[in-house]
């Protein structure tokens, strides 16, 4: 059309009136409508326009205005576009991720991208302290930044935490309403930053963190701009709730799958411990199967703090640990120890009374309360098989106690015999018989001694304990006897027989032994019965009677020899040794026969004429016999 005005133009001369450049001010116009439709096209496809451009364009000043408010209108779509897009993204990411960092890191991105930021990061909130740690960040450049922790009560972000709203300045350095940092000052100087704002991450009552946004110049955060960042800011608490919602999930999968284990455990345990108890085992074995399944030294002391059963590294007994039993044992209840090799001490009880602690030392992890009750339960079954072994154990006794009983009767001695033949006990070969002097309130406990070796067959008796034991197992007789009973300090008469019937029939001969040895002031000594058997007859077991009649047939030797440092009593068993042939008991005193002769003298002096009848001299010999023999045990 141009080209044909042109061509018009230059063909007809123009006429009267005509403007001769008409056709320029056409073309100038359609120039114009050309850029103005250029720009409606770059408005439509979302290019930026200036409004200079827009204004130079337009024909008319409401024309330039309309554009303009078209392309702001235009602009504020697309980047409201912009942000539902973003919104979505970050909603299907919450739906199809699980990673949490990648996450939160994704939110920080795009409010990054969206909002006019510099830098974009998001603080956790730790309730336990009330401070703040960077979680996730884009567009720092301080190596300080991810390492940021804020403070309680300190600057920006306390103040939203505290508020629970959104809080926003325009310049950081100007911010006098909440307290500073200097380390948190230092590291904002760093990145150079001006205006922040943060959005608490709330989920119900609980806050979550603070999403922050922050500018390096001066920027007055808009609505839409806060409002923008509150919506990550939610999407970010969903995604820290989310991740502790599955962590104490996970956390309470876990502790389940661990309580099922401890629990199959201890079923475990119990089942091995109860199948000990019903196959007969000791103390000793349930110890040990408990401390295979602790996987650490465990054993049982008693209340003295020694070691029963077990394997202990410190073996030797200390105050504290003998302190710490019986507190246990008089509270009822295990206690743990805070230090020292020990960890846990549980008291063995039993209705016959306490035998003691189960003692746990220290492992690699400290005992569970799952393994502490399990050792609280092997203590009461300790106790079971403690109590159900007392229980055979004295049936045993008991049966062997009228066994004892029945070999020292002589009208059972026979069935006697027989009953400890079928029982296993070797009725043919020696045995000895020892009769320990014991006063009365020791009998109970020699005699629970003594009966605790099966071998040994024992019944109470006038003067003390009457023990029978195999000779080849009873070490010297009578006092290993006495040392089973642990009464080193006691006496006994013993005699040494063929077979079982004829030590058992040497009871009575044994008994008045023993009284005629307490009687004379030997109850402390061991000696054979056959030392004293003799007189116990003519004494019928008196042994005061004895030392009395001993006294006063010899006082006028017996103080001679006292007075004079002789040798009187010697020489009158010598005299009768050699039925009173003088040269015959002076080689046996290795004296010379005058020396004798002048004791003979001295002697009649002494006695008078008591030596000259037969019933005197008997008197007197019987006499002189005890008094050695006694001086000879002593």
């Amino acid at each position: 059309m141009h080209e044909r005005n042109s061509v018009r133009q230059r063909a007809e001369p123009c006429s009267a009136g005509e403007r001769p450049f008409e056709g320029v001010g056409m073309t100038a116009g359609s120039n114009r409508d050309r850029e103005l439709a250029a720009i409606i096209r770059r408005l439509s496809e979302g290019s930026p326009v200036s409004e200079s451009e827009i204004s130079a364009a337009a024909n008319t000043a409401e024309t330039a205005e309309a554009l303009i408010a078209l392309s702001q209108r235009t602009a504020g779509l697309r980047q409201r576009s912009a942000e539902l897009r973003a919104v979505m993204s970050s909603t299907r990411d919450l739906l199809s991720t699980t990673d949490a960092e990648l996450l939160l890191q994704r939110i920080v991105d795009r409010a990054h991208e969206l909002i006019e930021l510099d830098i974009a990061y998001l603080s956790v909130y730790d309730a336990s302290n009330e401070e703040l740690y960077v979680r996730a960040a884009t567009g720092t450049t301080s190596p300080r930044f991810l390492t940021m922790v804020v403070p309680a009560g300190i600057g920006l972000a306390s103040l939203a935490v505290r508020t629970r709203h959104p809080q926003w300045v325009e310049d950081y350095d100007e911010l006098t309403t909440v307290p500073h940092d200097p380390v948190i000052d230092g590291i904002v100087q760093e990145e150079q930053l001006r205006s922040l704002v943060g959005v608490p991450l709330v989920v119900g009552d609980e806050v979550l963190g603070v999403l922050f946004g922050a500018s390096r110049q001066p920027h007055s955060f808009r609505a839409d701009e806060i409002s923008l960042l509150a919506t990550f800011a939610g999407h970010a608490a969903l995604v820290l709730h989310t991740a502790r919602l599955l962590q104490e999930a996970t956390t309470a999968t876990q502790e389940a799958a661990r309580g099922q284990r401890a629990a199959e455990w201890a079923a475990s345990l119990h089942g091995d411990l109860t199948a000990l108890v019903v196959h007969g085992h000791g103390t000793a074995t349930v110890i040990a199967t408990l401390s295979d399944a602790l996987g650490r030294p465990v054993g049982l002391l008693d209340v003295e703090g020694k070691v029963v059963a077990g394997t202990m590294s410190e073996t030797s007994p200390g105050r504290r640990m003998r302190e710490v039993i019986e507190r246990t044992v008089a509270g009822g209840t295990s206690l743990r120890l805070p230090q020292g090799a020990v960890e846990l001490v549980a008291p063995v009880l039993a209705a016959t009374g306490h035998l003691g602690a189960i003692v746990v030392e220290r492992g690699a992890a400290p005992l569970t309360s799952v393994e502490q009750r399990a050792v609280e339960r092997s203590a009461v079954i300790a106790a079971l098989v403690h109590m159900r072994h007392d229980a055979l154990d004295q049936a045993e006794e008991r049966v062997r106690g009228e066994l004892a009983a029945d070999l020292f009767d002589p009208e059972r001695r026979a069935s006697g015999v027989d009953r400890a033949e079928a029982r296993g006990y070797p009725v043919d070969e020696p045995w000895a018989l020892c009769v320990v002097l014991l006063p009365r309130e020791h009998c109970a406990q020699a005699l629970a001694a003594v009966r605790g070796r099966r071998d040994f067959l024992a019944a109470h008796t006038p003067v003390g304990v009457a023990v029978l034991a195999p000779l080849e197992h009873s070490g010297d007789t009578c006092e290993h006897i006495v040392g089973v009973m642990n009464r080193p300090e006691a006496g006994a008469a013993y005699v040494i027989a063929a077979n079982l019937q004829e030590a058992a029939a040497g009871i009575e001969d044994a008994i008045q032994t023993a009284k005629l040895a307490q009687g004379l002031a030997l109850g402390s000594r061991r000696f054979p019965v056959a030392t004293f058997a003799p007189y116990a007859l003519l004494f019928g077991g008196e042994g005061g009677k004895l030392r009395d009649f001993v006294t006063e047939t010899l006082r006028p030797v017996s103080q001679w020899d006292h007075a004079h440092g002789t040798q009187l009593v010697e020489t009158l068993a010598a005299l009768f040794d050699e039925r009173w042939s003088l040269t015959a008991a002076s080689r046996r005193l290795h004296i010379h026969l005058n020396t004798l002769k002048q004791r003979v003298q001295r002697l009649r002096a002494l006695l008078g004429e008591a030596d000259d009848s037969p019933e005197a001299r008997f008197r007197l010999e019987l006499a002189v016999r005890v008094e050695v023999a006694r001086r000879a045990l002593e």
